[in-house]
């Protein structure tokens, strides 16, 4: 199951989709932590440095298999096209794209959404909704246009489905949504269908991740107003308040895990720092499956990591990883301190995928890594750079 949002993204380099890593089986130590002999082995992509163009989006499948979108720009043209790699594959292959070229300077705005072997949506991108999808279910080779506007309803998200905001409102400014519900973008058709039951938040409510057969969505508390998630244990049919401490008003929350112990980093606008774009007001630890929450660290002005670029890494060694807009930021007692990890300025974003935590460039150059627990990864390429 992966989780996207329904509108293109408003913050820089933040996947507000956002999946939470799948826990790997394996054996752990006394602290409940996947112990470092036994880590899994983090899965082996091969490297498409033949394919052309640079990559845009990439997502993978539990089974290894995987698309990937692609622009190959020149001056007054970009040519759009999909890379298909299918499970035990040596390479990746081109399929047919049903994406039209982009002129001028309007940019390259559609998002990729992969919903099991050999099926994805691709989202156009657009604003304001509805906005056009194409979705396969031969890896590639031929593709059904549709738009994000539901169809009807469906008490679960289906195995290998994702789970989606769907705007039905703009707000005044028509910049960003007034009135949001979820729904679940079906796996064998690509259709949209509204969540019958919808989680006990207001305000706009949208994905935090997922583990195993747990569904958290952010949204507002409604009797105190303030930041909460709602947690499904039963992909969607029903749903409970997970409160977490008082704090500011924000964008999203994104939740994931270490095996053992749950984290919950809030993103949103800093009240006193301008020059950040993708905020990070606070990180909450649960120990509990997210009954309760502590609050491990809190922004104060100047103290890093001031924002984030994606998901946090919570690794099977216990630390905790934050890439953000001047570095990387690692904290080994919790969450609760950070030391800087690496050099200065952006050093990457991070989403997850069914296959674990997926870590990209910050320049385009199509540099990925690919680790299942957080601690060992490999490399792959995409793209020729043109």
């Amino acid at each position: 199951m992966e989780w996207v949002r329904g509108r293109a993204a408003v913050v820089v380099a933040v996947v507000l989709g956002l999946l939470a890593v799948m826990a790997a089986c394996t054996r752990t130590d006394s602290g409940g932590r996947v112990s470092s002999s036994q880590a899994a082995v983090p899965a082996r992509i091969p490297s498409g440095t033949g394919l052309p163009g640079g990559a845009v989006d990439v997502g993978f499948a539990a089974d290894g298999s995987g698309f990937a979108l692609l622009a190959e720009c020149g001056k007054t043209r970009c040519v759009q096209r999909v890379a298909v790699l299918e499970k035990g594959a040596r390479a990746w292959r081109l399929g047919t794209s049903p994406l039209p070229d982009v002129t001028g300077d309007l940019g390259i705005t559609a998002g990729l959404v992969v919903l099991g072997p050999g099926r994805a949506l691709i989202t156009e991108g657009k604003w304001p909704p509805p906005e056009r999808t194409w979705f396969t279910g031969d890896a590639g080779g031929s593709w059904r246009e549709a738009t994000t506007e539901p169809t009807g309803t469906t008490t679960t998200v289906p195995e290998g489905g994702a789970l989606v905001e769907n705007c039905s409102r703009p707000d005044e400014e028509g910049n960003g949504c007034a009135r949001s519900r979820l729904v679940a973008v079906m796996p064998a058709t690509g259709e949209y269908r509204i969540l019958a039951h919808q989680p006990p938040l207001k305000g706009v409510v949208i994905p935090a991740g997922h583990i195993g057969a747990r569904l958290y969505t952010y949204g507002l508390d409604p009797r105190s107003g303030n930041p909460a998630l709602a947690v499904s244990e039963d992909r969607g049919k029903s749903w409970r308040t997970s409160a977490m401490p008082a704090g500011p008003k924000g964008w999203s929350m994104t939740v994931v895990t270490d095996g053992s112990v749950l984290y919950a980093t809030h993103h949103g606008q800093l009240p006193d720092e301008d020059d950040v774009k993708n905020g990070l007001l606070a990180i909450g630890r649960s120990t509990d499956g997210g009954h309760t929450w502590e609050q491990v660290w809190k922004h104060r002005k100047g103290a890093e990591p001031r924002s984030i670029l994606g998901a946090p890494i919570a690794a099977g060694d216990g630390s905790l990883t934050i890439h953000g807009e001047d570095g990387v930021w690692r904290s080994t007692d919790d969450g609760r301190s950070f030391s800087r990890s690496g050099g200065r300025g952006p050093q990457g974003w991070v989403t997850t995928t069914p296959l674990g935590y997926l870590w990209g460039d910050s320049f385009g150059a199509g540099r990925y890594r690919i680790s299942a627990d957080g601690v060992h990864w490999t490399t792959f390429d995409l793209g020729d750079g043109t």
